[in-house]
């Protein structure tokens, strides 16, 4: 399910996937995967769930499929920390990555990216943020006077209230010179956006994408 946005004079889709898709230059984007994180919790003790590197393998597969992109772009954050003596999860991705050959992958390098050399995961890497005019794409959401900028980094989320419950939800944020992506990995937080004027937040629901706020 998609949701089609207008941002700097560029069409932009929305997927519930926690995903945005550039028709125009066919790049896909992604932030804040976090590949290993599950790993990195059961080396400390932690006792957390396997999968997490198979199920957002997955959902990248899916994306992938439907929407052929040329490249796919992640904001940072492509891993969680450095991988052990013997971290499955590396090969696994090794291997989906070898799978999509054709397809370009980059990675804006983020905070937790230094762990790691994601070329050996067979990514570009940019050091710094990176423009594709109109957009500048970057980890931290910080504005940039070459253009508006698209980032990861905060796990934006939001609080939904029905009735007596209350629902926390990924979000994309568009605000007047940043926008920021909903971390894509399945072992993330949130950090809560409030609404402010001229905020767009869309939440991401299991049924689908929500507007909650608009110019």
């Amino acid at each position: 399910m998609s949701h089609g946005i207008d941002v700097a004079g560029e069409r932009l889709e929305l997927h519930a996937e926690r995903a945005i898709f550039w028709p125009a230059k066919r790049i896909l984007f992604v932030a804040d995967v976090h590949f290993g994180k599950g790993a990195v919790f059961r080396r400390a003790g932690i006792a957390v769930p396997s999968g997490d590197t198979d199920d957002d393998l997955a959902r990248l597969d899916a994306l992938i499929a439907s929407l052929a992109p040329e490249q796919l772009v992640v904001l940072g954050d492509l891993v969680h920390g450095a991988p052990g003596r013997h971290s499955e999860w590396v090969e696994r991705v090794r291997a989906w990555r070898a799978h999509h050959r054709g397809v370009r992958m980059r990675l804006i390098a983020g905070n937790h990216d230094r762990h790691m050399d994601a070329r050996w995961l067979g990514f570009d890497v940019c050091p710094d943020r990176l423009a594709e005019p109109p957009f500048v794409l970057s980890h931290h959401p910080r504005a940039d006077e070459r253009g508006y900028v698209l980032a990861g980094h905060v796990h934006p989320g939001v609080v939904v209230r029905d009735g007596w419950r209350k629902h926390r939800l990924p979000a994309f944020v568009f605000d007047a010179r940043v926008g920021m992506l909903p971390a894509f990995g399945t072992m993330t937080g949130l950090h809560e956006i409030t609404s402010e004027a001229g905020r767009r937040i869309i939440a991401v629901t299991p049924a689908g994408l929500l507007t909650l706020s608009s110019p």
